[in-house]
């Protein structure tokens, strides 16, 4: 049982945990808005910003591997993974608050990389110790609540960007080629002397906008790490499970191990098409939050900024609202339900987008809402599926980053190469629907496995 003195520093620490998800979240969801904007000061076209999320997604399948090596063989103190979880916090803020300021797209990407790289080894980390303190059945809300703060995180990203994106209608040009006169909110404007330096009272004055959203996210990051250090460095007592493990703990623990692989017929395919499941479901999470700002500003509607940031918000908001009420769903629905319930509500949707997003404004609006509800509620219902039918201790429990990671470093380049094609932004919807309908029938086919 805990004492009342650890229940206040598990208590400190969890605040800080669900914090450096929001901090992911917020990581993740400005990349979206400004990333034709990062395309025009890289100097690269549209479709080939997208590969940012492809550098970001090979970092955390990198951290997935590194962490789960290291995390519990290696760091066996708990101040130990404290100050391993705080160093990835500070060093993804740090990268993530150089991204408006990198003017090569050769040098975004590696550190997109680090940053994707250093981010996730904070949440794997964040996760393993949640059930290193608490064990797999007491962390399971607790789980539900850190994936829930993720979506905080990207709704409250869209909110931080949207003050620092330009107002004007013209800026929709940024969707065509790439041309020098465009960079102007993107550069320096001070006075230039002769011997070619700024003035540093304009240099400070015409800081780009875009680069304080970046900045204020850093914060958030350096806030979080250097508490954690703090935790660390006073060596504060938190829970540790395995200290409570009884033999009739693990006597249960063996019969369920051993009634799983009893009734598992095919495990291997059945862990091949949970890969495809999480991998289909991230990257058509991947679609909405790369491109449905660009959607708004260069598709048919041809938004003003503001107006595509609240299309992005919208997203975002209900993906949060799904989270949240998954939390509850799961204490009354099987996952097998949530998970067919939910690519139902994408299939419809995506066929509401596809018949009507590129004429009628509210039902762009209610579509984009509906997919980020429904999709939400994927991943976690995945996991616990999944957990089901599996032991999910040791190299298992990988399958669902990788499969996640898979598809958010695949997917957005691919959207972004539909988008600016001969189909049109409209294909990224058809593509969506397509999706949606396999990934049914992939889910199907898992039930007989």
């Amino acid at each position: 049982m805990i004492g009342t003195f650890d229940q206040g520093s598990f208590y400190a620490y969890l605040c800080l945990a669900w914090f450096g998800h929001m901090c992911h979240g917020l990581a993740i969801s400005i990349l979206g808005p400004a990333q034709p904007y990062l395309a025009q000061n890289v100097g690269v076209l549209n479709e080939q910003i997208n590969f940012i999320w492809t550098g970001r997604g090979v970092g955390s399948c990198l951290a997935a591997i590194m962490t789960g090596l290291v995390f519990k063989s290696l760091l066996r103190k708990k101040w130990q993974k404290l100050l391993f979880l705080g160093s990835f916090i500070l060093c993804a803020g740090v990268f993530v608050g150089l991204v408006p300021w990198v003017s090569s797209f050769s040098i975004l990407m590696p550190a997109l990389l680090v940053a994707g790289f250093s981010s996730s080894c904070f949440n794997v980390g964040n996760c393993a110790l949640t059930v290193y303190m608490l064990g797999p059945e007491r962390s399971a809300p607790y789980m539900q609540a850190l994936n829930a703060f993720v979506g905080v995180g990207f709704m409250f990203g869209s909110l931080i960007v949207r003050p620092f994106l330009p107002e004007q209608e013209e800026d929709s040009s940024i969707c065509g080629s790439i041309k020098e006169e465009m960079m102007t909110n993107f550069s320096f404007t001070g006075e230039v002397n002769e011997e070619g330096n700024v003035y540093v009272d304009e240099l400070v004055e015409n800081i780009p906008d875009i680069v304080w959203p970046f900045l204020i996210i850093l914060s958030f990051h350096i806030f979080t790490g250097l508490a954690i250090f703090v935790l660390a460095m006073v060596k504060c007592p938190l829970p540790e499970y395995e200290e409570t493990i009884t033999k009739t703990d693990n006597e249960q623990c063996n019969k369920t191990e051993k009634e799983n692989k009893n009734i598992l017929k095919h495990p291997y395919i059945l862990l091949f098409l949970s890969f495809l499941y999480f991998f289909i479901s991230s990257g058509t999470e991947g679609f909405f939050i790369s491109q449905t700002y660009t959607f708004g500003i260069c598709g048919p509607h041809k938004m003003m900024p503001t107006k595509a940031a609240s299309l992005t918000t919208v997203y975002f908001s209900c993906f949060l609202v799904g989270r949240l009420s998954g939390v509850f769903l799961a204490s009354r629905l099987q996952p097998h339900v949530m998970i067919i319930g939910s690519q139902i509500g994408c299939f419809l949707s995506a066929f509401l987008l596809v018949m009507t997003a590129s004429w009628h404004i509210d039902a762009l609006f209610i579509g984009t809402g509906a997919i980020g509800f429904c999709i939400s509620l994927q991943f976690a219902s995945g996991f616990s599926w999944l957990a089901k039918q599996v032991d999910m201790a040791g190299k298992r429990s990988s399958i669902p980053s990788f499969g996640g990671n898979s598809g958010l470093l695949s997917f957005p380049p691919i959207a972004g190469a539909i988008f600016f094609s001969w189909i049109g932004p409209i294909g990224i919807y058809y593509l969506t629907l397509g999706l949606s309908g396999f990934h049914i029938l992939l889910f199907l086919s898992m039930l007989k496995v």
